[in-house]
């Protein structure tokens, strides 16, 4: 199932409206979410999306509908959420992005990926600017593309690697599938590890829907450089031990998924 980082909606002629509520959890009697969906679903209003996150006693939920044809029902809809919310709301905002047709979570920044409630800000990238990264980096330095693509990706792995290091109550094994779940939370494709001893005498991965194969699948001869460079990094730094990997497999000759051999 995919996940959403955000949703964006633009039609000129639709009149989209975005709802930002933000208001105090009180459980079991009062579930901010589940009323706000069933204000909704009263008036036969489809949600296009929906974001909720609570954190020190608050609920954060931004809804985004499509009041096309209904527009008078923006200010009745308003009114019931403060009167069905009473003393329990905090706040309430109709987002405005100053472009007709045009709307998203204005309130939605930044972008945070939370671990146990540790949050560190995310700057993402789309495939397609990926590409264009790496087929720039290629056009400008030729094979030598490869090479600082494998540093700049085990930077990175030593750095995450790192962070993993300060986990406690954990063995080696789990440290590196807590790695490989947060690699494929931020989309990087979704990961299997293998086979893998505590003292990382082998280890492999295997990596279906890797993003950087899909955006250099037109390159044949291409060995996914910043990928192997990355899981290098980071179990070099998990296993306190350098590393070497090998790509045995590859989607772009013909097998299901990505296979690195590290030893």
């Amino acid at each position: 199932m995919s996940v959403h980082v955000s949703d964006h909606y633009y039609d000129p002629d639709k009149n989209y409206c975005g709802l930002y509520i933000v208001s105090k959890l009180a459980l079991p009697e009062f579930g901010p979410t589940s009323e706000l969906i069933k204000i909704f679903d009263k008036r036969e209003i489809i949600l296009l999306s929906i974001t909720s996150h609570q954190k020190d006693g608050l609920v954060y939920d931004f809804i985004i509908v499509d009041l096309t044809g209904k527009e008078s029902v923006k200010t009745e809809l308003e009114k019931e959420i403060r009167e069905k919310f009473g003393d329990k709301l905090v706040f309430i905002e109709c987002a405005d992005t100053g472009v007709p047709g045009f709307i998203y979570n204005v309130n939605g920044f930044p972008l945070v990926f939370n671990f146990s409630n540790n949050y560190t800000q995310v700057a993402a990238l789309t495939a397609p600017i990926w590409k264009t990264l790496i087929m720039g980096m290629i056009k400008r330095f030729g094979a030598s593309a490869s090479i600082i693509l494998w540093y700049m990706g085990n930077d990175a792995g030593e750095g995450k690697g790192k962070v993993l290091l300060t986990l406690t109550g954990i063995n080696n094994r789990d440290m590196i599938k807590i790695g490989l779940a947060r690699l494929q939370s931020l989309g990087w494709g979704r990961f299997e590890l293998a086979e893998c001893d505590e003292q990382g005498k082998e280890v492999v991965i295997r990596v279906y829907d890797n993003f950087e194969e899909m955006v250099t699948k037109e390159l044949l001869d291409y060995q996914n450089s910043f990928m192997k460079g990355f899981l290098v990094g980071l179990a070099s730094t998990i296993f306190g031990k350098g590393c070497r990997a090998i790509e045995t497999k590859c989607v772009n000759k013909g097998d299901p998924y990505c296979e690195f051999v590290l030893r």
